[in-house]
């Protein structure tokens, strides 16, 4: 709990709450369990007197730990008040604070199995989100969000309301040419287009008997005007700003009427426009097959590309965006993680929020399903420009962006590494060289150190301001990554 160290520069934050709890269990403590639970997680420190005039915060303790602890796992466990109990036993505890007591609780990430996490206030079964430092009623849309994620195979439901000619021959005939190629032997080669698409599940048996686009289908291998018939505020959107003033030097959009607007063909375009800009020793016909030797550098980016198409929120406000510049490019998608950051860039787990859509694109050879795709783009990416990505999440709208900066010097400042001192650097190095979020163990190995040595000093790296080392909650342990934000 380095936050607590110093007691002067205590702040609340996206993932922090303070809490007096000098009369007992706070009665707002249940907002802010479901705020986080919905969001990021987070922790909430009871003990915490805030200044409501100066807006700070001093450390009081609690009178009878024990007591609130007890009281709140009864009411945390209560159905009729808490919809799911998200935490593990070590989750809540007791700790020892400049010689007080405090009450620390860390409230995870919910699954998309528990979501929305809902408390009972004044009759009323509420959900909540974290917004920056304050816990706010989920909006409409960020629990149809949530419900939609929960639902098993959602984006595999048959959309009777259309048919299968909402769908664009020409792109059907280019995916089905691609994956002739990958699945040479598929005893699905032969079928007609809609046997085809029923396997892959782009259709589906409607209410009525006959077969109808599903969501993942639609989004595939739909017209965009029947696309955005479902999905009002569907976008796909690729930018190369390069140019200096020049808003962009050059742009696809899925509603330009230079192409049919779905997921499909505006990735095969994504595979030509990626090659071409990285120079690719390879080429690409017209089905967006490629030849040739692979490159390190386009498999990242042509996966990240994947990853924001086959993750993103379709509902009201549906959009996915590629920027291009000359230090970076970032690819930008509806919703929000499924799982923590920490998690999903260490790899071996995928929650898919359309995981018919994922199947859809793994049959022909894009994306990984297995959970590694961010993995083998932090290895890679790191790899070839001496720089990590960044995964981060935007709430209010809920967003998440994953930049690939293309610089080949550190990611910090040499004014800030002239203030480490020779094992704050050691470090950093180590942290920064990574390939995924990495434990204290793991750095102290690298560096050929203590473990308790490594701890001591991770520890004052991150409460230095501009040491640019952060740490996410990987199962039960911390690991550490350098965070550019």
């Amino acid at each position: 709990m380095a936050f607590l160290d110093n007691s002067e520069t205590l702040k609340e934050s996206q993932t922090l709450e303070f809490k007096e709890a000098a009369a007992g269990l706070p009665d707002d403590i249940w907002e802010s369990y479901s705020a986080f639970a919905n969001t990021e997680g987070g922790e909430i420190v009871l003990g915490i007197h805030e200044n409501k005039t100066t807006h700070t915060f001093s450390i009081v303790g609690v009178a009878n730990p024990s007591e609130l602890i007890d009281t709140f796992w009864s009411t945390v466990r209560n159905s009729q008040k808490v919809s799911s109990d998200v935490l593990l036993p070590d989750d809540v505890r007791e700790a020892t604070v400049e010689g007080r007591s405090v009450v620390v609780i860390d409230v995870p990430r919910a699954s998309k199995a528990d979501k929305p996490v809902r408390v009972r206030i004044k009759k009323a079964d509420i959900a909540f989100v974290r917004r920056g430092t304050t816990s706010q009623r989920a909006t409409e849309r960020e629990i149809q969000q949530m419900e939609y994620d929960k639902a098993y195979l959602a984006d595999r439901a048959p959309l009777n309301e259309i048919g299968i000619n909402a769908l664009d021959p020409k792109t059907i005939t280019r995916y089905r040419e691609v994956a002739a190629a990958t699945k040479a032997h598929s005893p699905w080669n032969s079928d007609s287009n809609e046997d085809f698409l029923y396997h892959i599940g782009g259709l589906a048996k409607g209410w009525d008997g006959l077969l109808h686009p599903t969501k993942a289908g639609l989004l595939a291998f739909g017209l965009e005007h029947e696309i955005s018939g479902i999905i009002p505020h569907y976008r796909l959107d690729y930018r190369e700003e390069t140019e200096g003033d020049l808003r962009w030097t050059d742009r696809v959009m899925s509603q330009d009427g230079n192409q049919n607007g779905n997921l499909i063909d505006f990735y095969f375009t994504m595979v030509s426009k990626i090659a071409k800009l990285f120079k690719a020793p390879f080429s690409t016909d017209e089905t967006g097959m490629r030849h040739g030797s692979r490159n390190p550098i386009t498999e990242c980016v042509n996966e990240a590309i994947v990853n924001g198409l086959v993750h993103a929120w379709y509902g009201l406000n549906a959009k996915v965006t590629i920027v291009v510049k000359n230090d970076s490019i970032t690819v930008s998608n509806s919703g929000s993680l499924l799982i923590d950051k920490g998690v999903a860039i260490s790899g071996g787990f995928s929650e898919p929020r359309n995981p018919t859509l994922m199947r859809i694109f793994n049959y022909i050879g894009a994306g990984d399903q297995a959970g590694s795709g961010l993995c083998t783009i932090w290895k890679n990416w790191y790899s070839a420009f001496e720089k990590t990505p960044i995964l981060t999440e935007k709430h209010s709208p809920s967003y998440v962006d994953l930049v690939l900066p293309m610089q080949t010097k550190s990611a910090l400042s040499q004014s800030s590494l002239s203030s480490f001192s020779k094992h704050e650097l050691l470090l950093v190095k180590a942290i920064e060289g990574a390939e995924s979020p990495i434990t204290a163990a793991d750095v102290a190995k690298n560096v050929g150190i203590s473990v308790r040595k490594a701890q001591e000093i991770l520890l004052e790296l991150t409460k230095k301001q501009k040491s640019g080392v952060s740490r996410t909650k990987i199962g039960r342990s911390f690991h550490y990554y350098i965070d550019r934000n």
